[in-house]
């Protein structure tokens, strides 16, 4: 296929790795073999194959929930009754129903002192039975629980114990209360180095038994997408990620420059952080910095996270205690995103993930062009524009390996909408799409040959 989106034979210096995958591949939209590609670390995980869809604990909780003198959401805080009200939550907003089935715990769990055998402990008054009955009881809801531990001696935020030097000891008590999903992040860890520390704690889940996904946090500062798949499920690839238009800017600038035969692949996603889909005041404030981002920005955040194959999770408050008894709610702007099943399907692909196909640097002119090549044979293709002002563009088919003549029908995903049958380009010739400032774009593509043989199948 030449230079097409198609070409992710991938290698990444690595002498070995514990599972081969093989991912399907297409030409001019027909599914033709299965090519070997980067082969990542299946554990058994549930909900790792795909990039992890959930929600996150992290801006999203209060106390005195579920009331009646429940309080504003507050930074790095949970405990059993919010958590336990938002498990809840998790299906009546249409979360679960859509896909989503992570359920993680970020820094706000823990006690500051281990127990007297040197053991992790949650937060006594907060959890006084313990982690067990809470998550037992997302699992019989069918959700996975993930926690959040540090490499350091204590954690970013809460300054909790840390796991240095406990490596068997807190992968042995994630085991034992049944946790599905561990982050270490990379705080206070002064002399240590991310390629030599978190292979430790991945041994020590490993060596409990219990498939536990393991997501490390060094914010993609060693590399992680070159030595990852060897022990994790995912990793994060960029800094940290609040809610302005500045940060998203940053971190899909971030990810576009990793390169394309590390972008990710099943059992290993590169993790652009939380998404904080919709949060404006309802929510707490990560880092001090309060959500601000137009709908059209928030659904560029969405868009560019679902092309590029990373984990979907969103932290924001899915209970509204604003009148001081919680009910279960999101906005309808966060519906509309959320739960957008469309912009959902292209992320959740077993096929490498997306990439800038033109220009060929972010720091071109013009209109961005992303393309992903999905199982079925169809495109995703998204039209960012980072600019602050609108910009005009188009789609060649030649971009996506295809024959400049090659018919295809397109599908907006924003507006749910088929826009009909186009030859060689997208808009057809003579026609440019116009993307608003800070606005994405995407579109699915499917050839017309693929559309031909489905309908035989059909008939």
């Amino acid at each position: 296929f030449g230079s097409s989106l198609f070409r992710h034979e991938l290698s990444v210096g690595l002498s070995a790795y514990p599972t081969e995958l093989r991912v399907p591949m297409a030409r001019s939209g027909v599914l033709i073999s299965f090519l070997p590609l980067v082969v990542a670390f299946d554990n058994g995980a549930p909900h790792s194959k795909l990039p992890p869809l959930g929600w996150s604990s992290w801006v999203s909780l209060g106390e005195d929930w579920p009331g009646p003198h429940a309080k504003h959401p507050a930074f790095d805080f949970c405990d059993e009754a919010s958590v336990k009200a938002s498990i809840d939550a998790f299906f009546e907003v249409g979360l679960y129903d859509v896909g989503y089935r992570h359920f993680h715990l970020d820094d706000c769990w823990a006690d500051l002192e281990r127990n007297a055998s040197g053991y992790l402990q949650p937060e006594r008054d907060h959890f006084p039975r313990g982690l067990e009955p809470i998550i037992q009881y997302a699992h019989k809801k069918g959700l996975v629980f993930g926690l959040y531990t540090c490499a350091g001696t204590h954690t970013c935020v809460g300054q909790r114990p840390g796991s240095k030097g406990h490596w068997d000891q807190d992968a042995a008590a994630f085991a034992e209360w049944g946790v599905d999903w561990v982050k270490m992040d990379w705080c206070y860890t002064d002399g240590m180095k991310p390629a030599d520390t978190y292979p430790l704690m991945a041994t020590a889940l490993n060596k409990t038994g219990r498939p536990i996904h393991f997501n490390m946090c060094e914010w993609g500062k060693d590399e992680p997408w070159t030595w990852g798949p060897l022990i994790a499920q995912s990793w994060r690839a960029t800094g940290d990620h609040v809610g302005t238009w500045k940060s998203t800017k940053d971190i899909i600038a971030q990810r576009t420059a990793i390169p394309t035969n590390l972008g990710g692949t099943p059992f290993a996603w590169n993790d652009m952080d939380m998404l904080e889909t919709g949060n404006y005041k309802q929510a707490a404030h990560a880092n001090g910095k309060e959500g601000n981002m137009t709908a059209t920005e928030y659904k560029t955040e969405f868009s560019m996270w679902a092309i590029f194959a990373s984990p979907l999770v969103v932290t924001t408050p899915i209970l509204d205690c604003s009148s001081g008894t919680c009910a279960p709610s999101i906005t309808a702007l966060q519906k509309e995103i959320l739960l957008n099943t469309d912009i959902i399907a292209i992320n959740q692909d077993i096929t490498p993930a997306g990439r800038l196909l033109s220009p060929s640097s972010l720091e071109a002119s013009g209109l961005k062009v992303y393309g992903r090549a999905l199982g079925d044979g169809t495109v995703a293709v998204a039209l960012y524009n980072p600019d602050d002002e609108a910009q005009d563009g188009s789609v060649d088919f030649t971009l996506l390996g295809w024959h400049g003549d090659t018919q295809a029908s397109v599908r907006d995903l924003w507006q749910h909408k088929d826009l009909g049958l186009f030859k060689g380009r997208y808009p057809a010739d003579g026609h440019l799409v116009r993307v608003e400032a800070h606005a994405t774009t995407v579109l699915r593509l499917t050839p017309q040959k693929l559309e031909t043989i489905r309908a035989h199948v059909a008939a």
